[in-house]
């Protein structure tokens, strides 16, 4: 029987095109705000606007430079104390962490601001030899001798007559004086290392230097090193937690001689991470890392990449740069170097001076912390986000403190309300880039397994020319592993098909997933 003419001719007609959605973002896509570099005064500000413009990083990462460098020195100088109720004051330590691209150029701006500190605690090391050696020889001395009295106590011991009882008696006062006596232990300075773990950074203050910085370009090691594995996170959060308040902490080893307790040390970090390794350490360590106030000690910066735009020119390059403002910082930097050197050469910072406020400052830090706090309150900025806000407003004051100090305050004079404005401002913008990162990177896990499904399949297409994808070859294929789980990956797949960036349909018997074209763009 043949067929009808009029089903030959409906089998010919094409099947009208799907109609797409705009597809909608997985995540908060806002864009960085303009980084407040007026708010950084007087040298401070001019150094990092000469680096920005000799490096042509962005200048959120020329600033958190400056400012880890201005923390590692001046945290040996003087702590803060904002609310003058507190029985406490605060150090001036900071974490600041930039999230971008390794090829930001952070290397290049550390490069400028910390120079110095390398410089002088090479210079401090060759000044300290004749000491070391001399304290080398004393030490040597000092051991042999307890050795000697330790054997002498023995032997009386052993041989109980009463003349060498009379012996061993004498030999443990000689011994007693001298455990009281101990030869004074000269400390070099290094203030700086890039790869250090929490138990490397415990070690450091304990037996080298007690302030010390960790800038790290790259800090996968820093994140996704042994020391954070998920067994080990919550205590080195802890730790972290306790350097940033200047506390005492305590390494317990199995045996008494290996366990030793950090007083009076101080420590700040001056971090660049990808955002891809941040998501990863989210997603094992996140929950432990908010819930111990980890992230809120944090100073963020997330910023927009200047890739694309750093044109050279010959000309320029072969033109010596004009760095006035770089060398004023430096020349400030050493000063207070050595009022560092001169508090911590005995191991540790005990007592050093707080920095008072004026009526004025304390005002405006008053006014600021209840700001934060009225946006902590349901339909404010911060609603929910009590684990990024917390501790910001004392940033603000740690900042006022730096500020106060580099630009040639006395630890005896009181902060003016204009440097105190100026730190909240920066503080300010540091929280709402923190909650951007919340937005944008620290997704609960089952939206973090969306977004990484999303890119695995626009990654797909793009390399095949096509946008479908079979869901066996999803279920074979994808990563994470994880997905590969029938009921792990639907759920993904129903978020994105929410999103109108795929849909599920059949070719035949064939389950397959079709991309959203305009998330294609570049197959097309």
């Amino acid at each position: 029987m043949a067929v009808p003419a009029k089903i030959l001719q409906m089998a010919t007609i094409e099947k009208p095109a799907y109609q797409w959605d705009t597809p909608e973002p997985l995540t908060q896509q806002t864009s960085a705000a303009p980084y407040p570099l007026d708010a950084l005064p007087g040298i401070i500000g001019d150094a990092v606007r000469e680096v920005v413009q000799i490096v042509k990083c962005p200048a959120a990462i020329a600033a958190n430079s400056a400012l880890s460098v201005l923390a590692t020195a001046c945290q040996g100088v003087a702590n803060i104390k904002p609310n003058p109720r507190l029985k406490k004051p605060s150090p001036l330590s900071l974490i600041m962490v930039t999230i971008g691209d390794p090829n930001e150029r952070k290397s290049a701006a550390d490069d400028f601001f910390s120079e110095e500190i390398g410089e002088w605690c090479d210079s401090k090391e060759m000044e300290l030899e004749p000491e070391l050696k001399a304290y080398k020889a004393e030490l040597a001395s000092w051991n042999a001798q307890k050795r000697g009295l330790e054997k002498a106590i023995e032997s009386a011991a052993s041989k109980g007559d009463p003349i060498s009882l009379q012996k061993g008696q004498e030999a443990r006062e000689k011994l007693i004086w001298l455990e009281q006596n101990e030869p004074e232990k000269v400390y070099i300075p290094k203030m700086t290392t890039k790869d250090a773990t929490p138990e490397g950074i415990a070690k450091h203050l304990m037996n080298k230097w007690p302030s010390l910085c960790n800038m790290a370009a790259e800090a996968g090691a820093v994140f996704g090193g042994h020391g954070m594995a998920k067994d080990k996170a919550m205590r080195n959060f802890s730790r972290i937690n306790e350097l940033w308040e200047a506390g005492k902490v305590e390494v317990t080893r199995s045996g008494d001689d290996d366990s030793f307790t950090i007083a009076g040390g101080r420590f700040s970090m001056g971090l660049a991470i990808q955002p891809d390794l941040i998501r990863e350490f989210f997603e094992t360590n996140g929950r432990g890392a908010t819930g111990s106030g980890f992230f809120a000690r944090w100073l963020l910066s997330f910023p927009e990449t200047t890739q694309g735009t750093r044109i050279e020119d010959v000309e320029t390059l072969l033109t010596e740069a004009q760095t006035p403002s770089i060398e004023a910082f430096r020349k400030q930097l050493h000063g207070i170097l050595e009022q560092q050197y001169t508090n911590g050469k005995g191991g540790k910072f005990d007592n050093l001076p707080t920095l008072k406020l004026s009526r004025e400052a304390l005002g405006i830090w008053v006014n600021y912390l209840n700001s934060v706090e009225r946006e902590l309150v349901s339909g404010g900025d911060f609603e929910g986000e009590g684990k990024i806000a917390g501790k910001n407003p004392n940033n603000a004051a740690r900042l006022a403190g730096l500020f106060h100090l580099f630009n040639g305050g006395d630890v005896l004079d009181a902060i003016s309300g204009e440097t105190m404005r100026a730190a909240c401002r920066l503080a300010s913008w540091h929280l709402y880039e923190a909650r951007r990162f919340f937005g944008e990177i620290a997704l609960p896990k089952d939206d973090l397994e969306a977004v990484k499904l999303d890119s695995w399949l626009i990654a797909e297409c793009k390399a095949s020319g096509e946008a479908i994808v079979s869901k066996n070859r999803v279920l074979q294929r994808v990563t994470p592993a994880s997905l590969r789980k029938a009921d792990k990956l639907n759920k993904a797949l129903d978020t994105l098909e929410r999103a109108n960036r795929i849909r599920q349909t059949k070719e035949g018997k064939t389950a397959v997933i079709e991309v959203n074209p305009a998330l294609l763009e570049e197959v097309k």
